[in-house]
């Protein structure tokens, strides 16, 4: 199948070729070559032929671009305030087509005149849905299709029964209501979003507001004459312009607004990830991974500056009993009481650490005194937390407190002695007839 690229590619040359077919054959029927073959016997340079440009068929082709090139953007965007600009562009092109042509009989002709306004009118409407739809909103046609149905009853039947003049009015009339509206919602996005394509946008249709006002008026005072048409038509044309390209504007800033999105949607799951990593997800304290990863750093920053480090072992007395009669899911939350309660008790710069099982490793930034004040604490706090649980008396925590050396390498030796004095406090505990 062939890809999206050489489709837009295709299609890019499809409309290309079919816009400039009458450029190009305009070119062809000009003088030949022999023209210049005679330049140095030329005493001046001759101006070139006038040649008859119809404006409106020449903003037709203008509108036709413009919905070509969103085209190809929806190819890559899909978004449905695109599809109703695509619409919009479609209709001015329709409309200014059929004002550019002449009618002999007067009933068709006001028929063709009314049919020109309705689609622009239609025009405006999809310029105010595309508005409605920014940024990701879906395509909706059940509504704006009965509205349609009704002003097409009123331009279409209309010119039978009226003044053509009263018809032609309610056009731009309606038409500079609507773009109105448009403008204001253009600008309430610009700021929300400070965006530039809908700040050209919004300022697009404000003009776009003014000009149909005039030509409502245009039309109710005809001794304004067709000059004031063609300025109208030419300002039109220079308005138009810029809300092309505060559209091709949006869609770009549109995707890269997605892709800020997305980026900070994979930084955040990347966060997550690395959160999760480190992190034991019974007790929320860090896990063995966490700890190999700061030993390194809080080692040199004890050698280089000298900040001491204790390290407190705790242990949970007659934890595998518990979890024998009690059961598994009594365990887990003594766990989990136990990681909230170490988590709140130490500092910000402090580290709580799940080392396996019911043994919890904590790394405070202090010296061994106020290490082991702490750990006494610790064992008291957890003493109120388990007669508020309702807990067994004989359950409790059991720590060795153990401070880094200066020269120390590593933690290991450290964690060793605390291991061996946690062992100690335990058999110590045992000993009591009360205790564990």
């Amino acid at each position: 199948m062939p890809s999206r690229a050489s489709v837009c590619a295709a299609s890019l040359f499809i409309i290309l070729g079919t816009l400039t077919a009458p450029v190009v054959g305009g070119v062809a029927a000009q003088p030949g070559p022999d023209l210049f073959e005679n330049l140095d016997s030329l005493k001046s340079i001759p101006a070139p032929a006038p040649m008859l440009v119809r404006p409106r068929v020449f903003a037709a082709y203008g509108a036709l671009i413009a919905a070509s090139m969103l085209s190809i953007l929806y190819l890559y965007r899909g978004r449905a305030f695109i599809v109703y600009w695509i619409g919009s562009w479609l209709l001015i092109a329709g409309s200014l087509t059929l004002l550019a042509q002449g009618y002999p009989d007067v009933r068709f002709g006001s028929v063709m005149l009314g049919l020109a306004n309705l689609l622009g009118v239609w025009s405006a409407g999809l310029t105010l849905l595309g508005a409605e739809a920014y940024p990701d909103a879906p395509l909706r046609w059940n509504a704006p299709i009965r509205v349609a149905a009704i002003t097409a009853v009123w331009f279409l039947a209309a010119p039978f029964v009226l003044p053509l003049t009263f018809v032609l009015t309610t056009g731009p009339a309606a038409a500079a209501i609507l773009f109105g509206w448009s403008a204001l919602r253009y600008l309430r996005l610009t700021g929300r979003t400070r965006h530039i394509g809908t700040f050209l946008i919004g300022a697009g249709m404000v003009l776009m507001t003014v000009s149909n006002a005039a030509a409502a008026g245009v039309v109710l005072n005809l001794e304004w004459g067709t000059q004031t048409f063609n300025r109208l038509l030419a300002f039109n044309i220079v308005i138009n312009m810029f809300v092309a390209l505060g559209m091709h504007v949006l869609v770009f800033e549109d995707m890269t607004d997605e892709l800020r999105r997305t980026n900070r949607s994979l930084e955040a799951a990347n966060e997550e990830v690395q959160r999760l990593a480190i992190t034991d997800p019974l007790t929320g304290c860090h896990n063995r991974r966490f700890f190999d990863e700061i030993e390194r750093r809080e080692m040199q920053r004890h050698r280089r500056y000298g900040a001491p480090i204790s390290v407190v072992f705790v242990d949970v007395n007659h934890f595998k009993r518990l979890n024998d009669t009690l059961g598994h899911d009594v365990g887990d939350e003594i766990l989990r009481m136990l990681g909230t309660l170490l988590r709140k008790q130490v500092r910000e710069s402090d580290f709580v650490i799940r080392w396996g099982g019911d043994e919890f490793l904590l790394l405070l930034t202090c010296g061994i005194a106020e290490a082991e004040r702490k750990a006494e604490e610790l064992k008291a706090a957890f003493e109120r937390a388990r007669e508020a649980a309702h807990l067994p008396v004989g359950i409790g925590l059991s720590v060795g407190v153990a401070a880094v050396p200066g020269e120390a390498g590593t933690l290991s030796d450290a964690i060793r002695i605390a291991d061996i004095l946690m062992y100690r406090n335990k058999l110590d505990e045992r000993a009591h007839p009360g205790g564990s």
